[in-house]
């Protein structure tokens, strides 16, 4: 009985301490620059994830030298994705990210960018994984594929769907 303890016991500790590593905690660009300033030594070097918001006009790099550098921001507040010029930001509320790789298609001025890296010494923002999160119009024509889909089916159980031939003819 008391084996079994110690054995349980010992499994339970290695799952925590192989989990403490693969943890990534999650900020906004306001978040990390205000823990900078109470505590930089806890985030330089520190694996995290921030989001937010592409500023307009701030992105550079190009796909052929996969190396692109632009700034993020938290949204205006209002939760809608919508354009956010530099200046309509203040210097505490936005990141600059730098990041080697192939970026997503759907990254564009506007769009809430998600990077998982570090902040350097800089309070530059190292990326090794950047992700774009699609505007919620996609969101919207997924419903309806899955509602056409829905009546394609029930059209073809009740003998109203195509034929091949009919499909083909067209």
């Amino acid at each position: 009985m008391i084996a079994a303890l110690v054995v349980v016991g010992g499994i339970g500790g290695l799952v925590f301490a192989s989990m403490q590593d693969t943890v990534t905690y999650y900020m906004k660009p306001t978040e990390i620059l205000a823990k900078v300033k109470n505590d930089a030594s806890s985030v330089y070097g520190e694996r995290v994830r921030v989001g937010g918001v592409v500023i307009q006009k701030t992105t550079t790099g190009s796909a052929s030298s996969r190396s692109w550098e632009f700034t993020i921001t938290d949204d205006k507040g209002t939760g809608d994705l919508e354009l956010v010029s530099l200046s309509e930001t203040l210097p505490e509320t936005r990141i600059l990210v730098k990041y080697k790789g192939i970026m997503p298609d759907t990254f564009q001025d506007g769009v809430i960018a998600i990077v998982d890296g570090s902040l350097d010494k800089n309070n530059v923002f190292v990326a090794d994984t950047v992700l774009a999160k699609c505007p919620s119009k996609y969101e919207a024509a997924d419903a309806e594929d899955e509602g056409m889909a829905k009546k394609g089916k029930a059209d073809a159980e009740d003998g109203r769907g195509l034929t091949e031939q009919e499909i083909i003819e067209q």
